[in-house]
């Protein structure tokens, strides 16, 4: 599995780098700190973080604020400019989350052969909206508006860990009817948010043998907009297979969120 590692975010195999424009490359060193401090910058502390003397730093600046890339302050400090807001603007436009996972999900179904499957928060909670079919089969419905389960799917519990809880309680009580909350259930959903990542087997998949994993997807707010699951028979999810699908899972979700904005904290 672990070949498909190179593939998720590129299917295709180049066999030479491409060429590069060094003086770009130098020069969007700078946007890039301007656009992770999150506030205005000075010269000095930008030349500093970009590793770059305050003279070159300077030229690359005066040339990006005419561009409109960058702007400055009343204190003649660096920050986005009109132009990077218009470009994010139409990336977000021409992004959503069942568009950019077609790439990662076959690579990850390429690299590991599992079931590959995205889910959406719809009106009656986590809901199948784009499939890859897996090598063996399984005994799961895993077709296009499918809803899983909150408390004993994958995709569930990544829900469940980070949606909004209002609009998560109301089906897990109706899931959990008569059945209290107990603090093992609790601790479970914060395992899901401590590693990144759900797991179930002998729970919703019983019947089928099958091991699940989900990891969810946030977009440029930071906010929940999908969950990528992996599925396959239990056979076939030992120990070993199950660390290099996760791994693989998580390359996956990243590879999407770098499409949709998103940055980690």
């Amino acid at each position: 599995m672990s070949e498909g590692i190179d593939m998720l975010t590129n299917p295709e195999v180049r066999t030479a780098a491409p060429r590069k424009i060094q003086s770009l490359e130098v020069g969007f060193r700078l946007v890039r700190v301007v656009e992770e401090a999150g506030r205005a910058l000075p010269l000095k502390d930008v030349a500093q973080q970009a590793g770059m003397a305050r003279s070159n730093a300077y030229l690359y600046l005066s040339t990006f604020v005419e561009l409109g890339v960058l702007a400055r302050d009343g204190s003649g400090h660096y920050l986005l400019g009109p132009y990077a807001l218009q470009l994010g603007l139409a990336a977000l436009k021409k992004s959503n989350v069942v568009d950019v996972t077609e790439a990662p999900m076959r690579s990850l179904h390429a690299a590991t052969g599992h079931h590959v499957h995205l889910s959406i928060w719809g009106n009656y909670g986590p809901t199948i909206v784009k499939t890859v079919e897996g090598a063996c089969p399984v005994q799961v419905p895993l077709r296009i508006g499918f809803v899983a389960p909150l408390c004993s799917s994958a995709t569930g519990l990544v829900f469940l860990a980070y949606q909004n809880p209002a609009l998560t309680e109301p089906l897990v009580a109706r899931e959990r009817a008569g059945v209290p909350g107990d603090a093992a259930f609790t601790a479970r959903v914060q395992t899901v948010r401590d590693h990144g990542y759900a797991m179930t087997e002998a729970e919703f998949y019983a019947d089928a043998g099958c091991c699940a994993l989900a990891a969810p997807i946030f977009d440029h707010t930071g906010h929940i907009c999908g969950a990528l699951a992996a599925l396959d028979l239990s056979a076939r999810m030992g120990p070993v297979q199950r660390e290099e699908s996760v791994a693989l899972l998580k390359q996956a979700v990243e590879a999407t969120q770098g499409v949709l904005g998103y940055r980690q904290k």
